[in-house]
């Protein structure tokens, strides 16, 4: 039946007292309703038919924003951005890639965030990489594991206009087992996390952060994130996206054991990156006892293939790599905190870990740094201490919030310090007020109320907690 010259003046609800079938139902002829003719080509022809032509007709006028091409599609649609794997993303057609530093690609979410995590699976001898506010191929941040260096194989980087520079080390020589690697941002801190796999790992569920590289700085305010699949000169990949998880940030970070300040040194390209100008003491392995098996496995490969007089050029060009030959008896884990070379001949350093073959490195470190300081005790010293060190660096521009939480390690401080990062990019400086906008408002509008969540649930500084969620608010009122 085709109802063409005859359409709806009064249509009674749909279950109400008599009306059940379009025979029974009101009909002007000589009227049409809204300009619109029903058409109804199905069988059996009852009331519901003409109701969903009417309901169909009034979305198209009330909400035109949501599709005026009148289609719904694939990427029209909400996805999910926590706890979902690259996989999941790349069959939705969430991701995009991008080309890095000439050397190999990335896989990216399609949108740009702000406070985000990447989890993956990796395995080191692939040099993975996974990165975090992304702008383009020469200007990111990174986390990766990369075996020749002597007691520094899990490292946090910054590239900016195509300059490298570390902004977090951790003194530890890595076999080539495949392991865990994060790269988590929120507000104005930057952190790296490095786990192992004795067991089945569920990707739902964070793993203990064992043991966890930060920094504190303020270059990128959003961007994208991802990982780098393909592996340099060689189509095996280092990660793939099955195994790649974008996640929520993470917390905390390891308490600062000491404060220092050094020169800076390099060139900032990538084979001498801009880094703090710290002691070395790098001693052959087959002279030490008591270090990890791999370690004599390697410095023995090295020995065999010098002694065949191949210099270290040519292993590297055989096997793709040196092998590792000594360790660094003054490395420690280290972060840094605003490293800007451009306005600075030193930088401020946080130490949180020893060295793991021989104790004492931090206290060594102290005798080549500018200045050094004891970590603060609670957060009255660390405030005290940030509008110290501030008078010498005025360029800085994360706050004391960001500071208290890089030294003393609180989770409640990073949910401060987040809170503050939004105020100053929506409100105060707006520094990166134009990387900001290129989020969605509604992910800005999430994460505030979720600060804010967290800010109320937490312990400790009653005070401050009260200020920042005062602040948060403040935010959601104003818009930006």
């Amino acid at each position: 039946m085709i109802v063409t010259d005859r359409t709806i003046r009064r249509v009674p609800s749909i279950g109400g007292e008599g009306v059940t079938k379009l025979s029974e139902l009101e009909i002007d002829v000589d009227k049409d309703w809204a300009g619109r003719v029903i058409k109804n080509l199905g069988a059996p022809v009852d009331a519901s038919d003409a109701i969903r032509k009417i309901d169909l007709d009034a979305h198209r006028v009330t909400s035109p924003i949501d599709h005026p091409d009148g289609s719904i599609t694939r990427n029209k649609l909400e996805y999910p951005t926590q706890d979902v794997s690259f996989a999941y993303l790349a069959s939705i057609n969430k991701v995009r890639y991008c080309s890095f530093m000439e050397l190999s690609y990335l896989v990216v979410a399609r949108d740009s965030f702000t406070d985000k995590a990447v989890w993956a699976v990796v395995q080191p001898n692939t040099i993975p990489k996974v990165v975090g506010r992304l702008q383009n191929k020469n200007n990111t941040y990174f986390s990766w594991c990369h075996i020749p260096p002597v007691t520094r194989d899990h490292i946090l980087t910054r590239i900016d206009n195509r300059r490298w520079v570390d902004l977090a080390v951790e003194a530890i020589d890595l076999d080539l087992s495949g392991r865990g690697l994060a790269i988590s941002i929120s507000g104005s801190v930057v952190k790296s996390l490095r786990y192992e796999l004795p067991s089945p790992v569920d990707p739902l569920e964070l793993p203990p952060p064992n043991v966890t590289i930060s920094a504190v700085d303020t270059t990128f305010a959003s961007g994208f994130y991802g990982f780098r699949p393909m592996r340099e000169n060689s189509p095996h990949g280092a990660s793939e996206s099955g195994s790649v998880w974008l996640k929520f940030p993470m917390s905390p970070v390891p308490p600062a054991q000491a404060i220092l300040e050094f020169d800076i040194e390099d060139t900032g390209n990538s084979n001498d990156p801009f880094t703090p100008s710290m002691s070395k003491d790098l001693v052959e392995i087959s002279s030490l006892t008591g270090l990890p098996d791999f370690l004599y496995r390697e410095a023995k490969r090295y020995n065999i293939l010098k002694a065949k007089g191949l210099t270290d050029e040519e292993m590297e060009l055989l096997l793709g790599y040196v092998p590792q030959h000594q360790v660094d008896l003054n490395a420690v884990t280290w972060g840094v905190f605003e490293f800007n070379p451009d306005k600075d001949s030193t930088v401020v350093v946080t130490t949180t870990r020893d060295n793991p073959y021989k104790p004492g490195a931090i206290e060594r470190q102290k005798e080549g740094a500018e200045e050094w300081w004891r970590p603060p005790r609670n957060y009255s010293e660390a405030v005290e201490l940030y509008k110290q060190m501030k008078k010498d660096h005025p360029y800085w521009l994360a706050g004391k919030d960001s500071f208290a939480y890089q030294v003393l390690g609180l989770e409640v401080l990073d949910y401060m310090q987040n809170v503050d990062f939004y105020y100053g990019e929506l409100i105060e400086h707006k520094t990166h007020y134009s990387q900001l906008k290129q989020v969605s408002d509604e992910e800005i509008h999430n994460r505030i109320n979720e600060l804010i969540d967290k800010l109320s649930k937490a312990e400790g500084l009653y005070r401050e907690r009260r200020k920042h969620i005062a602040k948060a608010r403040e935010i959601l009122r104003r818009g930006w």
